[in-house]
């Protein structure tokens, strides 16, 4: 009868161990109606997650690789997975009993005197003490459990969080690449242009002294070299500083260890397979975080209704005490206990944790159908951005075909004297930003379809432990 409380208890502890009733659904859905389909349609191409290759560029390729094996911000979220991997193993923990020891001795010494006419005499006691504990809490209403699903749901959240900035980084290393590569195309273009303008500004000089030009002539011909060549140090300044960035996305300090020796603007790409916008769920990394996050907070609620009833707890001690170490094994007294523990007036802290954590998880439901929603239309935005920017360089070549004829009539009717060369000068000048423009807006739709990739989730696969 000595054991039958512990007994009881251990017996209400096994029956009660299967209780579930405040797991959260396995599955939640956006508090969103996704749309069927996406506004426009593409070729139904091959799906290639990393679709930089589709550049056949090897410089392109060592620059993203280095850059994922050496990001600032990739190792930092390499090290937020390591710990979270730790906080499971801390909740893991909690799973199985806990035992300690404590072991001690004390040497006790007693002075006696019987008269002042004697010596003292002395008398040394020892005393040895040990005990070894054991405690565990039984899991019965799974709050550790969901705790622990909460972590797991977080490291998930980590690493999809991971595989977003890494999408996100490569990107931004191939956008920059091709920038640097219009702004070196500009810069030749406008090298040649400076050249060209520097002979006429001869030729016009040469035609002022046989008296078939005026000095207003040689005067604008000059004012438009300015022109040209102030535009040569903001196109070096961009270069220079595309390079610092480049090598700061690649974990370096240096530009002098990042080298970029490309020089022509890669083919477009070909457009991807859309789907339909419910594919995003499952593609897009951020997506993914958001949902493991809003598992985590339901999760937590589970956990706060499971602290509102009673814990179970088993204990076991042995203790030891001996006045000689050699016998302190022989002297021992052991114990169980069983306990069971609850909350009978907390000020209303439970019930307010269990408010504070639906109303988290329904902040992370928000942000989860935000994402969600927002994911949709950066689709929609970049497929129209491709469509009217394809349109905007068919125009551009028009146009710049048409400058091309009207410099050509304004070159003959002024050699016929039938036109001033300020005529010719300005069709000369609109052709010079043309040039340069059509090089950039070419650049732009490529980073277009480089940002639909993006949007659409495809890219590098997440980082293996």
């Amino acid at each position: 009868m000595k054991s039958s409380v512990f007994w009881v208890v251990f017996a209400i502890i096994v029956f009660l161990s299967g209780c579930k009733a405040f797991e959260p659904s396995a599955k939640i859905p956006p508090a969103l109606q996704i749309p069927d389909n996406f506004s426009a349609e593409t070729n139904d191409s091959e799906i290639i997650k990393a679709w930089w290759l589709g550049f056949d560029s090897p410089e392109l390729n060592t620059l993203i690789n280095n850059a994922l094996g050496n990001s600032f911000d990739l190792k930092a979220l390499k090290a937020k997975i390591i710990q979270a991997k730790a906080r499971i193993a801390k909740e893991n923990a909690s799973f199985f009993p806990g035992f300690g020891f404590l072991l001690g001795g004390q040497n006790k010494r007693t002075q006696k005197k019987k008269s002042s006419s004697e010596s003292s005499s002395y008398t040394d006691t020892n005393s040895w003490d040990a005990s070894v504990t054991g405690s565990y809490t039984a899991d019965v209403w799974g709050e550790t459990k969901a705790l622990k699903q909460a972590q797991v749901s977080n490291l998930e959240a980590a690493r999809q969080d991971l595989r977003a900035a890494m999408l996100e980084l490569t990107m931004n290393i191939t956008e920059i690449w091709i920038d640097i590569i219009a702004t070196r195309n500009k810069k030749t273009i406008l090298n040649n242009q400076i050249k060209i303008n520097k002979t006429l500004l001869e030729l016009q000089k040469l035609r002022f002294m046989n008296g078939k030009a005026n000095a207003l002539d040689i005067s604008q011909q000059r004012e438009a070299l300015a022109q040209a060549n102030s535009q040569l140090p903001l196109l070096e300044k961009q270069a220079r500083l595309l390079l610092h960035n480049l090598s700061f996305l690649s974990g370096k300090a240096s530009t002098n260890m990042i080298k970029v020796a490309a020089n022509k603007l890669p083919e477009p790409l070909s457009m991807p397979k859309l789907g339909i916008p419910s594919d995003l769920i499952d593609n897009r990394p951020d997506i993914q975080a958001a949902k493991m996050r809003l598992f985590s907070s339901e999760w937590r609620i589970t956990a706060a209704k499971a602290d509102l009833l009673p814990s179970f707890k088993l204990t076991a001690q042995a203790l030891f005490s001996s006045g000689k170490l050699d016998l302190l094994f022989n002297n021992w007294v052991a114990a169980l206990g069983a306990s069971i523990a609850g909350p009978v007036f907390d000020g209303g802290l439970r019930i307010a944790e269990i408010n504070r954590a639906k109303a988290a998880a329904e902040e992370q439901l928000h942000i989860y159908t935000k994402i969600i929603a927002k994911a949709i239309f950066e689709v929609e935005d970049s497929l129209v951005k491709i469509e009217k920017q394809r349109e905007f360089i068919n125009l551009l070549e028009e146009e710049l075909n048409l400058a091309r004829l009207t410099l050509k009539d304004a070159s003959l009717q002024y050699q016929n004297g039938q036109a001033s060369y300020l005529s010719y000068l300005i069709a000369w000048t609109s052709i010079e930003k043309l040039e340069r423009q059509l090089v950039g807006e070419q650049a732009m739709f490529i980073k277009e379809q480089v940002k639909l990739y993006k949007t659409l989730g495809w890219g590098v696969e997440i980082w293996r432990e």
